[in-house]
């Protein structure tokens, strides 16, 4: 879906923009409304840094309320790929990845899916449940049944309970 031509890219400092679709998070259950991929590139001989930006608007589910709200994410990443680059010198967690010498293809799939799923936020809640801060309110504590205003008074179903004990 993301993927950039390595042939295409010129061998200096270059930018391109790419579309993010819609149901690029489908499995995960979230509908992309807006989301753009900015690629600034510098390449030279054996090597291509690419700093991407991620801006999107993402449709999300409230876990307080099952309701939809829209959350804006923006997150980079800055990627280098290395040609020549040896197995033993690639580290799982670092940006430098290996390009091979008649590598046609770049894909950002995987790499803009991890950006967009470590943005959000780990509790999805509805901004109206949310206060100036983005710390979540207080939810409204009701009580039913017995009330605690009267702390002496002790529910006559516990006796009943204490004289089995006994």
């Amino acid at each position: 879906m993301l993927k950039l031509k390595t042939y295409e890219i010129p061998f200096s400092k270059s930018q391109r923009t790419l579309t993010i679709p819609h149901d690029f998070l489908e499995t995960e259950g979230i509908v992309v409304l807006e989301g753009i991929l900015s690629l600034d590139i510098d390449r030279s001989d054996h090597l291509i840094h690419i700093k991407s930006m991620v801006t999107s608007s993402l449709e999300l589910r409230c876990d307080r309320s099952l309701d939809t709200f829209i959350y804006e994410s923006q997150c980079d990443l800055v990627i280098i790929y290395k040609e020549g680059l040896k197995e033993e010198e690639i580290d799982l967690h670092s940006s430098i990845k290996k390009l091979e010498k008649h590598q046609q293809v770049i894909e950002f799939d995987q790499e803009v899916r991890d950006m967009l799923l470590l943005s959000l936020p780990t509790k999805r809640i509805h901004p109206r449940y949310l206060d100036d801060y983005g710390d979540p309110k207080e939810l409204l504590n009701e009580q039913f049944g017995y009330s605690e205003d009267n702390k002496d008074s002790i529910d006559p179903r516990w006796y009943a309970l204490k004289n089995l004990k006994n």
